[in-house]
């Protein structure tokens, strides 16, 4: 019996590892990719990803403005969604050999293959969607469509759909900016092709991310206030998987005991400084107010010392004790009842 673990080592260790070994075998690979021998290569890539972490996959593929791509991703795993990011984030810049993600990039050209699942061919090019944009909460529900799909188990027509989305939109998108996703044997009334569905997913991307709604509700009789970016999704900041949640007293409310006057002005104030204090290593999602307390939700990179810029600024709060509650989020649970 093993009386000691072997201890896991420095997560940024381990893909500076990976990056230095990368950028002497890149070459080689592109090679193996080009002559048909680069499975030679798959355990090497496989054991320094695994070093990185257990849990993370790997792909080769074709890189659209690269020859070629590697991914590295969490396979679905919120979990470990930051430790992919950071991976990439510490990749060199693409060129035009190699290109680097931490998601599964959209695929179109499938769309005119046939694959076989639940023991049927399905011609892809027969997929269809119905669509419904919902431009207060940005999101797009999808009902997806295939001839098939009255002949085939529930559950492989959710395999089908869900494995479409990703070749149509690519595996952050959908997580981003999709929301109710649901299948139907039924074609849609106004069906859209895999393409449309991209250009309407497009489309709500490029709007900016600087988007705000207002959630109004009660706390023990007394109004409460939620201000919340939208969408709020957690792959929208994959590398961001500690939640700091700063709890603000304020003085100066009205008989709701919401903050006016010079408490409001210092609450946005403060809420900047925090920011930017953290610049490029976090995010301000939302924040809740109500009976003479804002509770800022920041979300960080839980490597790097955006928790100990946010706490070092506490002191310079003058209308009470600020305070933090931290843990590790890489879901989001702790602003799930915040996500509309």
């Amino acid at each position: 019996m093993k009386l000691f673990r072997k201890k896991a080592r420095p997560e940024a260790e381990t893909i500076a590892e990976f990056w230095q070994w990368w950028s002497a075998v890149r070459d080689q690979v592109a090679a193996g990719v080009g002559a048909g021998t680069v499975a030679q290569f798959a355990d090497a890539i496989g054991e320094r990803v695994a070093a990185i972490h257990p849990d993370l996959q790997w792909e080769l593929s074709p890189g659209g403005t690269s020859a070629h791509a590697l991914a590295v991703t969490p396979g679905g795993r919120a979990e470990i969604r930051a430790v992919a990011a950071r991976w990439l984030a510490a990749a060199p810049p693409a060129d035009a050999i190699w290109s680097y993600r931490s998601v599964r990039a959209a695929d179109p050209s499938t769309f005119e293959s046939t694959i076989e699942i639940g023991g049927r061919q399905l011609e892809l090019a027969h997929v269809r969607y119905g669509i419904a944009v919902d431009e207060q909460s940005r999101q797009i529900d999808v009902v997806c469509y295939h001839p098939a799909f009255g002949g085939l188990p529930e559950q492989v027509q959710g395999q089908i759909t869900f494995l479409t989305l990703d070749w149509a939109v690519g595996e952050q998108a959908v997580e981003i900016w999709l929301g109710e996703i649901s299948w139907s044997g039924t074609e849609p009334a106004d069906p859209r092709t895999p393409a449309e569905l991209g250009k309407a997913v497009e489309t709500m991307a490029g709007r900016g991310d600087d988007v705000w709604a207002v959630m109004q509700g009660e706390r023990k009789g007394l109004p409460l206030l939620a201000t919340v970016t939208v969408p709020l999704r957690p792959a929208r900041w994959p590398r961001f998987d500690l939640h700091v949640a700063v709890r603000l007293p304020y003085l100066n409310s009205n008989a709701g005991q919401l903050p006016v006057d010079g408490s409001l002005d210092g609450l946005r104030a403060f809420e900047d400084e925090l920011s930017h204090a953290i610049g490029v290593n976090g995010t301000l999602v939302a924040h809740e107010t109500g009976a003479n307390l804002r509770t800022l939700h920041f979300y960080a990179d839980a490597q790097t010392n955006a928790r100990a810029e946010i706490e070092s600024r506490l002191a310079h709060w003058a209308e009470g004790r600020a305070s933090t509650d931290v843990r590790l989020d890489p879901a989001y649970e702790q602003v799930r009842h915040l996500m509309q």
